[in-house]
């Protein structure tokens, strides 16, 4: 399979969430800047600086096309800034908008914890309340798909059978990438012929599956009655004044753009407009930094659930099960390491990731796209990451690999 197409969770639990976006350079000339999402004035210094210099390092050592981030502390502003240029002679800007990939499973696990606090569901129902004929439904709960420990195989590594006329998803995928997908399509691609479970017995392993999180998707409508944008927006959006925060039933990005670029067809080629509905509910969400930042800072504080459902969001209960460890091990929806809460979502050149750290209450966003000479796409975030914490957090720095 195509590695800017993998997932490696099991080995790194790293999220590569992938998602693709939007079309055709804009004409004319730079995107203005929306009020609120400004970047930094005045030359950063201190602290400020040093996150600078990871980034511009970043970009000249990956070629990367455009980089745009911001650090927040207690919600205050420590650096917003956009460097390079998201098509040729059209420079970034931090008012950009972007697909936010793996970490709106964030959104989506705080959801679910939402309406556990609402006592409209339990962690402990059972997925076969809503698919009762999906293979050990039964046995799987709604924290097991939180978790991603359900066993349920993964729509996206469905391996194809050529013989029996079965088609990989890759091929299909890479064949049309503007094809629109519905979750039930694809909760019926994670099953046989064109996929078998990663393991028979739900919960006593861990292993990452795009299915866990169509399926919650799916339930949370179920059990609402809602849409799931008009949920998002009634639930976590409008709570938290995020205006930039929208989820896309289509593979349209709200103005102005940030395009994505990709090689991951053979061709370097312009995938903005390339469908992100093979991500289900998990990928087709746009924002900017500025609301993302806003959203790790009440994500990582929990402030929209009651303490117990927040702290079920970082519990550890997959430490133990596949290659989760103590210091490095996923939640529902997020990523744990060394107390910091991460996110990191890579697809179709587009490289989104969060991360909060919750003794100090500092957020990081970072979006990167790629350069035609591009390389190791998938793990650049992480280094970002890794060299801002050593500045940040120098006894807790994050260590995914």
């Amino acid at each position: 399979m195509n590695p800017r197409l993998s997932v490696s969770l099991v080995a790194a639990l790293l999220v590569a969430t992938l998602v693709g976006c939007a079309g055709r350079p804009p004409s004319g000339h730079a995107a203005p800047v929306q009020a609120g999402c400004s970047p930094t004035a005045g030359t950063p210094a201190g602290t400020a600086a040093s996150l600078l210099a990871v980034l511009s390092n970043a970009r000249s050592e990956h070629k990367l096309n455009a980089i745009i981030f911001r650090a927040t502390i207690d919600s205050k502003d420590v650096l917003t800034t956009a460097l390079g240029d998201s098509t040729p002679g059209v420079p970034a800007s931090t008012a950009m908008h972007f697909r936010v990939g793996m970490p709106a499973e964030q959104f989506e696990t705080t959801m679910l914890m939402q309406l556990v606090d609402q006592r409209r569901i339990a962690l402990d129902d059972r997925v076969a309340t809503w698919f009762p004929k999906y293979p050990h439904a039964g046995a799987t709960t709604v924290r097991m798909l939180g978790a991603s420990s359900s066993g349920f195989g993964d729509y996206v590594y469905g391996p194809g059978t050529p013989a029996k006329n079965v088609p990989s998803f890759e091929s299909v995928l890479y064949r049309d990438p503007y094809r629109q997908f519905t979750a039930s399509e694809l909760i019926a691609r994670s099953q046989a012929p064109y996929q078998v479970p990663q393991y028979a017995n739900p919960g006593a392993d861990w292993q990452y599956s795009h299915t866990n999180y169509a399926m919650l998707g799916s339930i949370l409508e179920r059990v609402t009655g809602r849409d799931y944008g008009a949920l998002l927006q009634d639930s976590i959006a409008k709570k938290l004044g995020l205006r930039d925060i929208v989820y896309s039933t289509s593979a349209n990005i709200q103005a102005p753009v940030l395009h994505a670029f990709t090689s991951e067809r053979s061709t370097y080629e312009d995938s903005t407009k390339w469908s992100p509905s093979w991500t289900s509910f998990s990928g087709s969400m746009n924002s900017t930094v500025c609301d993302l930042a806003t959203w790790e800072q009440a994500f990582g504080s929990g402030a929209l659930l009651t303490p117990a459902s927040a702290a079920e969001i970082v519990a550890p209960t997959n430490v133990g099960l596949g290659k989760n460890s103590r210091s490095l091990y996923f939640g529902l929806g997020t990523i744990v390491n060394n107390g910091w809460l991460l996110a990191n979502g890579n697809y179709f050149g587009w490289h989104t990731a969060t991360a909060y750290y919750p003794p100090q209450r500092i957020a990081l966003v970072v979006t990167l796209t790629e350069g035609p000479k591009t390389t190791s796409g998938n793990a650049l975030t992480n280094g970002i990451f890794k060299a801002m914490s050593s500045v940040l957090t120098p006894k807790s720095p994050i260590t995914i690999p």
